[in-house]
């Protein structure tokens, strides 16, 4: 893989010395990139953590899986965000290694052996999941008084894009019992839940903390935490969503509904709402074969979720010509095409056609937008290519890309 330059651009020590330019246009004349480029937009990191901040009704922990880039983590604790949703030691080091004052919830119900001893030991961490007895019981074994333990229960959302329920989850009836035996054991104890990623009504989030309601009459237990989870949306083209301001209230609605006991704080994960509008991808058309374009990423990169997705997720785009980049060619005659990356397997493809202009050309640059969950954290190293550059876009008229068509 060729490199190129990235060095175009204003950097500062305290961003990790991230190359800065006005627009995605700018970064494409200056760098003209032969590698994926992922472009930050500070500003849109910055106003959807305060979406979360000032509007969620309890305590926001960003998680950290939707995109573990040490860049977009200074711009979220930059915007505020504290508090993080770690799911492994790698993550917890991440975090604690960039903001040592921050606090890390170990939200994996099943860690692997030595796992939750070590973040305790090493890093401090004091909160903690389980959704099974045989997890529980390792926890209660390392805990102190001061440990909080958060009985994870299923939550079956119909209106989320990915479920989770088939994999995490206790029954009401066994977290009922998980949580009286938190609660007898003297730690802090808290109830948690996740509708499902990409979740399209707060209705879902009702049902779960109806059932969170008589859990707690089943077990007599007084919570401290209930974490509401992740799940939150993001507005990719196509999608009828409600304002994230329907979810808050019906979040703080429903919790009101079951009485919760005083001092219990509710909690939520973001990963994809805090993320997704805020970084885009520019990629390269290294070869047009008719109606099938290979580009410098694919599948096994940052396009990964849209080979998993039902199409729920799609991403903006806008063009710059190859041989400059003045300007984006938003409104072109287009066709459908279909998408390769640049590996050498043949599932490397998306399931779909992808609407580009019909007159694309090989050189020509893409930038996607929508591109900032589950895009780098997913990719692979397979056959040498990985996510290696960043950059940010930080001018008055920098904003991604609004276009996209599928079939």
């Amino acid at each position: 893989m060729s490199e190129f330059d990235m060095s175009g651009g204003r950097g500062a020590a305290s961003d990790g010395g991230l190359p800065r330019f006005a627009t995605s246009a700018d970064a494409v004349a200056a760098l003209a990139p032969a590698e994926p480029v992922y472009c930050l937009y500070p500003r849109l990191l910055g106003e959807a953590a305060q979406a979360f901040l000032q509007g969620f009704p309890g305590r926001t922990l960003y998680a950290v899986k939707a995109n573990p880039n040490p860049h977009v983590l200074r711009f979220l604790h930059a915007a505020g965000i504290r508090h993080f949703d770690t799911a492994s030691l790698d993550e917890i080091a991440l975090v604690k290694g960039l903001f040592p004052d921050a606090t890390c919830y170990f939200m994996a119900p099943g860690k692997l052996a030595g796992a939750a001893q070590t973040a305790f030991d090493r890093y401090g961490v004091r909160h903690f999941v389980a959704d099974h007895p045989s997890e529980l019981r390792r926890l209660l074994a390392i805990a102190d008084r001061d440990t909080a333990i958060i009985v994870r229960m299923k939550a079956v959302g119909p209106e989320a894009v990915y479920e989770l329920s088939s994999k995490f989850g206790a029954d009401e009836a066994q977290a009922a019992d998980m949580l009286a035996e938190v609660a007898a054991s003297g730690c802090r104890a808290g109830l948690a839940f996740n509708v499902g990623s990409l979740c399209r009504h707060p209705d879902a989030y009702r049902r779960a903390i109806a059932a969170v309601g008589r859990v707690l009459e089943s077990s007599k237990a007084a919570i401290e935490f209930l974490d509401v989870g992740g799940g939150f949306p993001a507005a990719y083209p196509g999608l009828e969503l409600p304002p994230m301001t329907a979810f808050f209230e019906a979040i703080g609605e429903a919790a009101a509904d079951i009485g919760l006991p005083a001092g219990c704080e509710l909690m939520c994960e973001p990963g994809r709402a805090l993320v997704a509008t805020g970084q885009s991808l520019i990629v390269q058309a290294i070869l047009i074969k008719d109606d099938l374009v290979f580009l410098n990423d694919g599948i096994y990169g940052g396009l990964k979720e849209l080979h998993i997705s039902d199409q729920s997720v799609v991403y903006p785009w806008r063009v710059f010509p190859g041989e400059g980049a003045a300007g984006g060619a938003a409104h072109r005659e287009t066709r459908r095409y279909l998408i390769s990356g640049p590996t050498c397997d043949t599932l490397d493809i998306l399931p779909f056609r992808v609407e580009l202009p019909a007159d694309l050309r090989e050189g020509d640059w893409i930038e996607f937008g929508m591109a900032g969950a589950y895009t780098n954290a997913m990719s692979t190293r397979f056959n040498g290519f990985a996510p290696r550059h960043w950059v940010a876009l930080d001018g008055p008229d920098a904003a991604p890309p609004g276009l996209y068509a599928s079939a």
